[in-house]
């Protein structure tokens, strides 16, 4: 190899006078005019030369240097969305509606439990129910937990610490909550399998599935458990009294099915504008006001003074706020229809007015105020023939001092020779034609 620049080598070193000594061929090379030319430059000149030669490349290393990689901008960015996604997850996965209670709660696959030793020896460790069943604790064995409450768990599992840990105390709780799949069937708007929780309910799984469809009947929801047991729930109970007992806590497994109303059995059609129209089950020995207090059919646009029930095709007609209303005794029938109307709060006046149509209530006026309203016309009569119709009970009361109520209908009537005008307009064409025709004819 080469060492052709070290005098001690003797090798060929520039500017020192002598020639140089290549070992592959022993030829001798004089100093260049590069060479001549660097010499003959001064020192400050040379650094200045070499910095201009280097600068770039200094450059180029310092960018480089400042500019960090793409990746790692995105992983930080992933990391801050990470931080601020999963807490809240974590957070909704674990609401529930009170604490656990341990004698109660039924421990299953999935379900994560701590456990915590101190005193003479302190340590704490993580166990989960394995897919069998079981919790495995290291250096003391395995536990079948499956079906046990969260009580009974914690008791077997002290005892048998006890013969592995000696004066020490213990601690088990349970920190997460396993999930597991509910199938929902039936009249439901989306059927479909949820994925649930030992804390949540009936009423959780069914705002899921997006409520019950119009034919689902609220009143006889089953639960098909895997232990082949059905147990049937009124949901219209928890959500009118708040009965938890009509709102069960959900299993592994369990099948929820909402049946449709059946027409062969007691069922009552609700008609009016409200937002309960449609086909609803009614129970044994049910009561009319009973039944629209379950469903929910009344609010502050109901008619309340006058409910009809319509029987066989006879109507009747019933008001909430009187004290000892029958509708409080009245027991509904298979095919019932009750129709509940809205509040009008509109006059509606006709006739000779300038302005007919609608008009707001106004307590206390009478006839010849909502005529006054409406701009009465020179071809009206008197306002001693204005009348009233009262919708509420179909009665029609003369005369311009008549109280006017909410929906009923001011008529202003016309003058007589008003009437005899209009047939004199429709007439005369007629008769002016059928002169013409005689004339020609004859």
């Amino acid at each position: 190899m080469w060492n052709g620049l070290s005098p001690a080598a003797g090798g060929f070193w520039p500017g020192n006078g002598k020639a140089g000594r290549y070992p592959h061929c022993g030829t001798a090379r004089q100093p260049n005019a590069l060479w001549t030319f660097w010499r003959g430059i001064d020192m400050p000149l040379r650094l200045a030369f070499l910095l201009l030669i280097c600068l770039p490349f200094l450059l180029s290393a310092q960018e480089e240097k400042e500019t960090p990689p793409p990746i790692d901008t995105d992983f930080q960015q992933l990391n801050k969305s990470l931080e601020g996604i999963i807490p809240q997850r974590q957070f909704l996965e674990q609401a529930l509606d009170s604490a656990i209670d341990s004698s109660t709660y039924q421990l299953g696959p999935g379900d994560q439990i701590l456990i915590k030793i101190w005193g003479a020896l302190e340590n704490q460790f993580f166990t989960e129910v394995t897919p069998e069943g079981f919790v495995i604790i290291p250096t003391v064995g395995e536990f079948p937990v499956e079906g046990k409450t969260l009580a009974e768990v914690s008791a077997l599992l002290k005892e048998r610490l006890k013969e592995r840990y000696f004066n020490a105390n213990f601690a088990v709780r349970l920190v997460r909550i396993r999930k597991f799949r509910v199938y929902v069937t039936g009249e439901v708007v989306r059927p479909g399998t949820y994925f649930m929780r030992p804390s949540d309910r009936l009423s959780d799984v069914l705002e899921l599935a997006q409520g019950l469809s119009n034919w689902g009947n609220e009143t006889q929801i089953q639960i098909r458990h895997t232990s082949g047991d059905t147990s049937v729930y009124d949901i219209s109970q928890f959500f009118r009294n708040g009965e938890e007992a009509s709102n069960p806590y959900l299993r592994a497994g369990d099948v929820v099915f909402v049946p449709p109303i059946d027409i062969q059995k007691n069922y009552v059609i609700i008609e009016g504008n409200v937002g309960s129209q449609g086909i609803y089950p009614t129970k044994p020995g049910e009561t009319v006001f009973a039944f629209l207090s379950r469903i929910q059919a009344l609010n502050r646009r109901s008619e309340i003074e006058r409910i009809v029930l319509i029987r066989n095709g006879e109507p009747r007609y019933f008001n909430l706020l009187e004290p000892h209303s029958p509708v409080f005794q009245e027991k509904l029938h298979k095919g019932d229809r009750i129709i509940i109307p809205t509040i009008r709060d509109r006059v509606y006046v006709k006739g000779e007015v300038a302005q007919p149509g609608p008009f707001p209530y106004l307590a206390h006026y009478a006839a010849r105020d909502y005529a006054g309203l409406a701009g009465v016309l020179e071809s009206a009569r008197s306002l001693k023939d204005i009348y009233v119709i009262h919708t509420r009970n179909g009665r029609v009361e003369k005369g311009p001092d008549a109280i006017v109520e909410k929906g009923d209908v001011v008529v202003v009537p016309r003058r007589p020779r008003e009437v005899f005008k209009d047939y004199l307009t429709i007439l005369a064409p007629i008769l002016s034609l059928g002169l013409s025709v005689y004339a020609i004819t004859r």
